[in-house]
């Protein structure tokens, strides 16, 4: 199976049993360098369907992309695989196979955006012709007609869920021409998903034309994928797979596969094939520093207070559970773990127990920042917390706990001390000075050593290229600054911006007391060394210049705070926990946002200095943005790269290191992912003399190094337990049935199909008798081509109902011409009443339609309940879900609101709702709205019922004309029935009732010549 040349995909043939022989001109694809155990996996998966599951950072975009190419290839791969068959079987081959003229038609679906390019990137490196490359097909991809003839002349289509379930349901695509679906991030898919919608209506439609190919029955691999349609999926998130019951099981279900294949890093073939040429790798294992140890252990006794705090709170939750561990609240989600025991009872808790558990994720993330952040702005972010904490409903308790007030005493140890000084004859009293402190990062010497020792052993005058690997851009820019300018000089300018920030109300204080001297000591000693530091870093001459520069960062920063706050307000009314939960939950996001935007102002206010001097020196040309990213830090005779693994994340890892080809690399923060990356790196390119040096830098022990093993541990246990589950599962057995509606959804050619022109029965209910007339069930549904992101239109159409996909202006779903529903999940629930977009839809809803319905679906999962009762008061409140309920329902009585506690209760209703109306008319459902003005205007003129109603479009343009507002519009109204009477007025009378100059205005608006 595997080859010995590792920068080559070979195989050979796809029959077991067989070996792999080097030979180019054999091979089925070509001019890919991927390792050779990606080799033994196509095989597998080539010659059988099923879930493809490995490793994070072990190639999985490779494999996709070897998949895309070699069914891309007519000649030499898919397609000429079968023509091979055939012949040798001597059995007909096909028309369109044997032209060698069109192109097999498969899609991908699951991808992420930034996984699609680099997909394609992958393909233009192995050299793939552009007929063969895949096409992204995205939301903005064109109208269906487009892409029908796209579809018809086939090829490989990255394509979004919501894109091709919509086309499927209106046949743009056809079942019967699809070759075959690619499925990524398998471990996504569920029964609910979009992706399981998909593969269920192109296996059954598949399965119900079996009988119309010419090839005929086969026990053969490859004309059974070509008749049935191959179905391959890939993940490489094992953890997942593991997380819940049988998800193993019901996601091979869902895909319509019975194979899973297993690839760990401890796999035989990928051990041997990375261990052939490691990377000389260095493990350095730094230290924390004295504060920094002490105040982790602080974080850990606040986190056992509020354990045993939440242990006397409430006996909801099992602390017997494994993941309830202090090691856990490190390296897990740990709140997480306790919300999802409390969700069906959050309700009952007291608020004192939610603000414990908000503490937990306060606590949880602080263990992070700890090693993330330099001393001041872990400062910084701790007095947000503390600020923005008081000013909540509940306070936090864990601030009022010794083990707080000594977490803020070890962090205000690490910027300065007040040191007391012997007293004098003018002051008698105790004299404190200031001692700075500015305790450095411990990883930052470090790297510092490392880089020194790379330009020392660098002696044979090659160059040597260093590729820095750090987690975010804050630490990307943070770590550039220390190499360029160095430790004081980054330091100060951090410190100078903390006191420029925290001394102006001292500033005022101070104007408006007459002098420093009436100032607390503490206050009046950080001015004084705000002076200091500026004169230090900028000269005497540059005070005038920084406080104008100072009031215009003051404002860039109050203009944020107001700008986030009202952006967390509008996302926090999605959730569905109470409001004290949603402020609680607000807290610690914006304290860290604040922390990091004073990060990004003195970024960008070093930025510019740098480009006021450069423009000084030279005429400097303006970088691109992709230059930005790359640009290089050179010091003396190395080139540093600094790069983010956000920047390189998944398969794009692999591209920075072909493109980049470090001779060493530095891992600032660990990330096994990218880790892989490197040893897949090392093992094709062991033609190199020199080997590729690896330096790993990790706190010891500290929250780090646990997530770091933890990570590790968590994705081996996953694949020990599959690997148990794969020996004792039962084979799952694919639900497609000659008799299943699910089969005969697309067997129509009209709008919302009509299942082969009523000549296929819905059901076989071998229970009915002979002489009992049966009453066909309503079942057509016209809906929303946005509402497919949902889970709702794919359990619809599992429990029978035909679903059209269209563009409806009024209303989600149109079940009968009477009945249009809006439906609302709980967040969006929240957010239309924020935007004032519910009203409108009601509005037109109760326009169109006789029964105008608002379905307001809860997560099953959750507590079926919109506000806690606790909280409900007898008066109408702005910040009450249900007074804002209330008023809907005064507004509009016509509407009727439908409780669902689940998408599947949610089919139910819409069954009860259909049964004793007509079908729903798309076409009608389509068009209402769409013109409205003109339509009310023409329903207008011929319905006699309209005179006794208010002509809406009539309305509208009254409003719209010069000189008419909200005040004398109703007094237009009484006075004139229409508009062409009002257009007749004369001046005088228009004067009269509008005024002088509105009345003027619309005269001459109605009397103007047009020319």
């Amino acid at each position: 199976m595997t080859s010995k040349n590792s920068n080559e995909l070979q195989i050979l043939d796809v029959k077991p049993g067989e070996s792999v022989e080097d030979d180019d001109s054999n091979s089925l694809l070509k001019h890919a360098k991927l390792p050779s155990y990606l080799a033994e996996a196509f095989h597998d998966l080539y010659q059988e369907d099923g879930l493809f599951v490995c490793g994070r950072g072990l190639g999985l975009l490779h494999l996709i992309g070897s998949f895309c190419r070699f069914y891309a290839d007519v000649k030499e791969g898919h397609y000429a695989c079968i023509r091979e068959e055939l012949e040798r079987n001597k059995r007909e081959v096909p028309n369109f196979i044997a032209s060698e003229e069109r192109l097999p038609l498969i899609f991908v679906i699951g991808l992420k955006d930034f996984e699609r390019s680099c997909l394609i990137s992958i393909l233009e490196r192995w050299g793939t012709p552009t007929h063969m490359l895949p096409m992204e097909l995205t939301n903005e991809s064109g109208q269906g007609k487009d892409r029908l003839a796209l579809y018809k002349r086939g090829g490989i289509f990255l394509i979004t869920s919501r894109i091709l379930i919509v086309d499927l349901l209106t046949h743009i695509a056809d079942p019967k021409s699809i070759d075959g679906i690619l499925v990524a991030h398998a471990e996504n898919v569920s029964e609910q998903s979009t992706e399981a919608f998909i593969l269920r209506i192109f296996k059954t439609q598949k399965s119900w034309d079996l009988g119309s190919t010419s090839l005929g029955p086969s026990n053969d691999a490859l004309i059974q994928s070509l008749q049935n349609g191959f179905v391959k999926a890939f993940t490489d998130a094992p953890d997942v797979l593991m997380s819940g019951f049988a998800k193993v099981d019901k996601i091979l279900k869902c895909l319509f596969v019975r194979k899973l294949y297993l690839y760990p890093r401890f796999h035989e073939s990928i051990s041997l094939e990375l261990e052939r040429n490691p990377p000389v790798v260095e493990e350095l294992h730094q230290t924390l520093s004295p504060k920094m140890q002490e105040i982790q252990i602080s974080i850990a006794a606040a986190v056992k207070t509020c354990i045993r705090e939440i242990k006397r709170a409430t006996s909801l939750i099992e602390w017997a559970d494994a993941e309830l561990t202090l090691e856990n609240c490190v390296t897990t989600n740990f709140d997480l773990s306790i919300s999802r025991q409390l969700e069906h009872d959050w309700h009952r808790l007291k608020p004192s127990t939610k603000q414990l558990i908000s503490d937990l994720r306060q606590l949880r993330m602080l263990f992070h920042y700890l090693l993330q952040y330099d001393c001041i702005s872990f400062w910084r972010l701790m007095n947000n917390i503390k600020s923005l904490g008081a000013s909540n409903r509940t306070p936090s308790l864990w601030l009022l706990t010794p083990a707080a007030d000594r977490l803020f005493k070890l962090a205000k140890e690490r910027m300065y001390t007040l040191v007391p000084v012997k007293a004098s004859k003018k002051n008698s009293g105790p004299i404190h000075r200031l001692q700075l402190n500015l305790e450095v990062n411990p990883k930052w010497r470090l790297l510092h050593q490392v880089l020194s020792e790379i330009r020392e052993n660098v002696r044979d005058g090659r160059e040597a290229r260093i590729l820095v690997m750090v987690n975010d851009e804050r630490t990307l820019q943070t770590i550039k600054s220390y190499l360029v300018d160095g430790k004081d000089k980054t330091m100060m300018k951090r410190w100078l911006q903390y006191l420029n920030n925290v001394n102006e109300r001292s500033r005022a204080m101070a104007k408006v007391s007459g002098g420093s001297s009436y100032l607390p000591e503490e206050n009046r000693l950080l001015l004084e060394e705000e002076g200091r530091v500026r004169n230090l870093l900028y000269g005497p001459a540059s005070k005038d210049n920084s406080n104008r520069g100072d009031s215009k960062d003051k404002k860039i920063v109050l203009d944020w705070k107001r700008k986030k706050r009202r952006i967390n307000e509008e996302k926090s009314r999605g959730n569905a926990q109470l409001e004290d939960e949603k402020e609680r939950r607000a807290i610690l996001d914006e304290a860290i946002k604040d922390t990091e935007h004073h990060e990004d102002i003195l970024l960008a206010s070093k930025v510019a200095q740098e480009h006021t001097m450069s423009d000084k020196d030279s005429d400097a040309i303006p970088l691109s943005e992709e230059e930005v990213r790359y640009k290089v830090t050179e010091m003396d005779d190395l080139r540093v790269i600094i790069q983010t693994y956000t920047s390189a994340e998944g398969e794009a890892a692999y591209l920075l290191l072909n493109d980049v080809q470090p001779s060493h690399i530095v891992l600032y923060d660990a990330d096994p992912a990218f880790i892989r990356s490197i040893e897949i790196h090392s093992a094709c390119n062991e033609t190199d003399p020199h080997k590729l040096s690896v330096y790993f830098m990790l706190f010891e022990a500290s929250a780090e190094e646990k997530n770091y093993v933890k990570a590790l541990e968590r994705e081996q246990n996953a694949f020990e337990k599959l690997i148990q589950h794969k020996k004792t599962m039962a084979t799952p057995m694919t639900m497609i049935g000659p008799w299943t509606t699910q089969e005969m959804q697309c067997a129509g050619n009209s709008a919302v199909n009509s299942y082969n022109h009523g000549s296929l029965p819905l059901s076989m209910d071998t229970r009915t008798g002979r002489g009992k007339n049966v009453i066909p069930e309503k079942r057509d549904i016209a809906v929303d081509v946005r509402e497919f992101r949902s889970a709702l239109p794919s359990i619809l159409h599992q429990g029978g109902m035909r679903l059209a996909p269209a563009t409806l202006t009024v209303g989600d779903y149109v079940l009968s011409n009477v009945h249009c529903v809006e439906r609302k999940s709980i967040s969006d629930l929240f957010g239309s009443f924020g935007s004032g977009r519910l009203y409108n839809q009601a509005e037109t809803m109760r326009k169109h339609y006789k029964v105008p319905c608002l379905l307001i679906e809860f997560d099953p999962s959750k507590s079926f309940c919109l506000q806690n009762s606790n909280d409900i008061g007898p008066d109408i409140r702005n910040d009450s879900i249900c007074s804002k309920m209330s008023l809907l329902v005064i507004h509009f009585p016509e509407l009727r609101l439908i409780w669902s506690r689940s998408p599947y209760e949610t089919l139910k209703i819409f069954k009860s709702l259909k049964a004793n109306h007509e079908e729903v008319d798309v076409d009608k459902a389509i068009a209402i709205g769409s013109n409205e003005s003109l339509d009310s205007l023409i329903d207008a003129s011929h319905d006699g019922e309209g005179e006794l109603e208010i002509n809406e479009a009539a309305r509208n343009m009254l409003l719209r004309l010069p000189g008419i507002n909200m005040h004398n519009a109703r007094k237009v109204m009484k006075r004139c029935n229409s508009i062409s009477e009002l257009a007749t007025m004369s001046r005088d009378d228009m004067k009269s009732l509008l005024g002088p100059l509105c009345g003027q205005k619309l005269f001459t608006f109605f009397n103007q010549k047009t020319d």
